[in-house]
């Protein structure tokens, strides 16, 4: 199954507003269930951005769930 980075960025329901973060998964559903369920995001402070190659999210030095 291939993986993709999936890019968000947290909202102002975040502490960390404006941080950018990546998820590594095969689908975009997937990214977000990750990240709630598994990391304890909320949904309101995620806003999705971009779906790019695993490589591409390498090159931008995020930290990735």
């Amino acid at each position: 199954m291939k993986l993709y980075d999936f890019l968000f960025e947290l909202t102002e329901y975040s502490e960390n507003e404006g941080e950018q973060i990546l998820c590594e998964e095969p689908t975009l559903e997937k990214a977000w269930n990750t990240l709630i369920n598994e990391y304890g995001f909320e949904h309101k402070e995620l806003r999705f951005l971009e779906k790019m190659e695993t490589w591409e999210g390498e090159m931008l030095g995020l930290d990735t769930y």
